[in-house]
């Protein structure tokens, strides 16, 4: 047979999931033809669902070199990884390679895409789609994945709510205790997400702290940062309170529970001249949010009179 006759039998084979008798038509085309990249890349995705993972995987690494260009190896290999766990391995070939390279298939973005937030976090599955959406600015399905991985996040959430609403707290903060760790969930933003309101429930605010760190070091997130303020100020750490608190009630200065907590901070300093510059640099920044007046005319009255907020 010829090599376009092997390929349309290969073919067919796979489409009847006939995966024994693919094996055995690519390996009679690879003593003929040993170099084409059609039939290397063939035998290891042949290998991979005859579940021969570890043959699979040694001779995707003995032909990366020369198959490394050709996407449907690309898929092959990394789902082989995804398989054996290697999610190290994994980030080596997609942080060292397979970015950089700047790949023109937005479909396999797409697939990274998933096999990303799947193995490592939802942050790494928007990175990868990012950098597909620059490689690609006029992609409508690129697009739309982007609006369901949010819409998917938030669904999570939800879920992990669902799953643990029949249990006490303490009882659902010892289950997540015990998996959090776990390939899968160490990078699980929602199901962190999720202990940190727990955590709040019972009142433990350094471990609510210390997961709300672990949040930010796993996507920088406005409403993180914001809890964590939250955490830290509830804690009776004021010091760290001020560092996010001060930082997010600037974006919004209209948030009633941020001008509170601010105001409850500097009251506890008998610090006017403090909580008056800070409403002044808020006010700078947004013009409109004219009741901050009213609350530096409060403070100077207060906190020399030792009244507080209402």
């Amino acid at each position: 047979m010829n090599q376009g006759d092997y390929r349309s039998r290969i073919i067919g084979l796979i489409r009847e999931k006939d995966f024994q008798a693919a094996y055995t038509a690519v390996s009679e085309a690879l003593t003929v033809y040993p170099s084409n990249h059609f039939f290397l890349a063939n035998e290891i995705f042949i290998l991979f669902r005859l579940n021969m993972i570890k043959e699979a995987r040694g001779k995707a690494e003995e032909r990366f070199d020369d198959l490394k260009n050709d996407v449907f190896f690309l898929r092959t290999y990394l789902s082989i990884l995804e398989k054996e766990k290697a999610a190290g391995d994994m980030e080596k070939v997609i942080e060292g390679f397979i970015l950089p390279a700047r790949i023109g298939d937005e479909k396999f973005y797409l697939f990274l895409s998933k096999l990303a937030g799947r193995v490592f976090s939802g942050k790494k599955a928007r990175d990868i789609l990012a950098t597909a959406q620059e490689l690609f600015p006029e992609s409508r399905e690129l697009k739309q994945a982007a609006a369901r991985q949010q819409t998917g996040e938030l669904n999570r959430y939800k879920d992990y709510k669902e799953k643990f609403s029949g249990k006490k707290p303490a009882e659902a903060i010892a289950e997540i205790e015990g998996i959090r760790e776990l390939p899968g969930y160490s990078r699980d933003y929602e199901l962190h997400l999720y202990l940190a309101e727990l955590y709040k429930k019972t009142g433990d605010y350094a471990k609510a702290i210390e997961t709300y760190e672990y949040l930010l070091k796993l996507r920088d997130n406005k409403f993180a940062r914001r809890m964590l303020g939250y955490a830290y100020y509830k804690n009776g750490d004021y010091e760290n309170a001020l560092v996010y608190l001060k930082d997010c009630f600037m974006e919004s200065p209209w948030d009633h529970f941020l001008y509170s907590a601010l105001y409850r901070i500097y009251e506890s300093r008998a610090d006017c001249d403090g909580f008056e510059k800070l409403m002044l640099e808020a006010l700078s920044l947004n013009p409109r949010a004219g009741h901050l007046y009213g609350l530096i005319k409060r403070a100077r009255k207060n906190f020399r009179a030792g009244g507080g907020a209402s």
